[in-house]
């Protein structure tokens, strides 16, 4: 079944795909209470890519008053397991490495998250998370394991 879902993306059509991904990011926003908890949103997601938003308020600052990191690492990985996740297999985080480049302000961060390569049993995906001024904060890669759905469920 596992090699079955791989192919399957590649045979399936554009609408089907566009339905498919809608239904991904609904399932994501209204299921996953971490997501809800901590303000965050699935705001786009197509084959290999996704982005997710996050609303900056007191709760996620520092001592500085700036994002705190484990926030901006949180997005990071939430940003590369809905990427993860447009292979139609699920997954979750084998190993990841943060930059933060500048100290997060604003009242808005968006994270893009890429495939950079998805085999058979892992995939590397980049992510990028910016304010909404569009200046870059930090810079992330994160390695995935898919998981076997008959195994894991």
């Amino acid at each position: 079944m596992h090699e079955t879902n791989h192919t399957q993306r590649f045979q399936e059509t554009a609408e089907d795909q566009e339905a498919r991904f809608k239904g991904l990011k609904k399932r994501l926003n209204s299921s996953s209470k971490y997501l809800q908890s901590n303000d965050m949103r699935v705001t786009e997601l197509r084959q290999g890519y996704a982005r997710v938003e996050m609303t900056i308020d007191e709760h996620i600052l520092n001592i500085h008053g700036f994002v705190h990191g484990g926030a901006l690492f949180s997005l990071a990985d939430t940003a590369a397991g809905s990427a993860s996740f447009t292979t139609g297999r699920d997954s979750v985080t084998l190993s990841a490495s943060i930059n933060y480049l500048s100290p997060g302000r604003g009242g808005r961060l968006i994270a893009v998250a890429s495939e950079v390569k998805a085999g058979r049993t892992t995939g590397v995906y980049e992510v990028f998370i910016y304010n909404e001024h569009e200046d870059l904060l930090c810079r992330a890669t994160t390695t995935v394991f898919f998981l076997d759905s008959n195994r894991h469920r």
